[in-house]
């Protein structure tokens, strides 16, 4: 459920959203939209924290009602949630909740709640990634909606977004400044060449640290861990990279985190990602200001797409933690705008400190996501 301290978050931006209403209240433009997500997780043992040798759970990803308000030549805002259902757990949740002002040259200011700007793959929105989910690498590291005050640009040939943010609207009390930059140097009928770069610092207040994953797998445990200790503050930093030419798209991220415990002692974590994905119809991959964009099927038929992905993370220090990677294997399915289906084949490795002796078990997973 949504809990009291993000309803304060959202009365708090809903105050800022009416700052600029009145006086341009006839010019008002509404758009109603979202997406709904579902499907099936099927893994063995190295997923469940009990070792059971198969499960099967149906899931709700994501039920998404998303409201987009323009009025003026300035001024946007935009308020979404979102409800999922993984086995017996169900959860709403606040999505953005943000005012924005846009200024001349592209230049933006935004206010409320929404996505930190670090990582390729963590911007893209869940409706336009093409894997049931976003890759260990981006799960473990990359930040996601917090509350805060961003300022950027973002121009065809680069971007570039600076902002302050905590989490204490949502029950934390993380307080970051984050900032990316993008540049992309090759721009033609040729291809598209991306490359950016990203760093936050957090202040964790002395509150306890763990990296939990689930490595891929929506309904699945928390496998995947660091060691747990109280942390003073950390420093990210993520490289980024992607390529597309005609039906081809390559991409790839590297992240570190370097913690600080309230001992004074810095424990290094990392990890990174490498994916390909090819059409087999006449379509490709779309790209905007930074961003990947949802696919637009050329022809009525639809449009199919195969993956394949490597992810891995370092997440041992000290002779503590656990190293891991999951290789994916997918195969997409686009009709029209509005729907696609996603199928995951999973092979995940993991050593040093595990959950069980002998961790085992590939997954599978099935995702339909229908746009409205």
């Amino acid at each position: 459920m949504i809990t009291h301290k993000q309803s304060r978050a959202l009365l708090l931006t809903g105050m800022a959203l009416a700052l600029p209403l009145p006086a341009v209240a006839e010019e008002l433009a509404v758009e109603l939209g979202g997406y709904v997500a579902g499907g099936v997780d099927h893994y063995g043992a190295f997923y469940d924290e009990e070792g059971a040798s198969s499960t099967t759970r149906g899931v709700l990803r994501n039920a998404k009602l998303q409201l987009e308000l323009a009025w003026g030549e300035h001024w946007e805002a935009e308020l979404d949630g979102g409800y999922s259902i993984e086995g017996d757990k169900k959860e709403a949740e606040l999505g953005d909740a943000y005012v924005q002002y846009l200024g001349d040259r592209r230049f933006r200011a935004t206010l409320g709640r929404f996505k930190e700007p670090f990582g390729l793959e963590r911007l893209t929105s869940y409706s336009s990634i093409n894997t049931s989910e976003r890759s260990l690498v981006t799960s473990a590291f990359a930040p996601g909606r917090s509350t805060g005050l961003q300022v950027g640009q973002f121009r065809k040939s680069g971007t570039w977004a600076l902002g302050v943010f905590t989490d204490e609207p949502d029950g934390g009390s993380t307080r970051a400044v984050t900032g990316r930059v993008t540049r992309a140097p090759v721009r033609s009928d040729a291809g598209v060449l991306h490359l950016g770069a990203a760093a936050s610092w957090r202040d964790l207040n002395d509150e306890r640290f763990q990296i939990k994953d689930e490595g891929e797998v929506f309904s699945a445990d928390n496998v995947i861990r660091s060691p747990r200790f109280d942390a003073r503050d950390s420093w990210l930093a993520g490289l980024e990279a992607a390529w597309l030419s005609g039906r081809l798209a390559l991409s790839a991220e590297a992240m570190t985190q370097s913690v600080r415990r309230t001992n004074g002692e810095r424990w290094q974590y990392s990890g990174a990602y490498l994916q390909a994905s090819l059409f087999l119809t006449e379509d490709q991959r779309r790209y905007s200001r930074g961003e990947f964009k949802r696919v637009k099927p050329q022809h009525r038929g639809g449009a199919w797409e195969l993956v394949l992905r490597h992810s891995a993370v370092d997440l041992r220090d000290r002779g503590l933690g656990a190293e891991a990677s999951v290789t994916a294997v997918g195969l997409n399915y686009y009709l029209g705008k509005a729907f696609q289906v996603r199928v995951n084949y999973l092979l995940p490795e993991i050593s040093g400190n595990t959950l069980m002796v002998n961790p085992d078990g590939d997954a599978a997973t099935v995702r339909a996501v229908f746009r409205f």
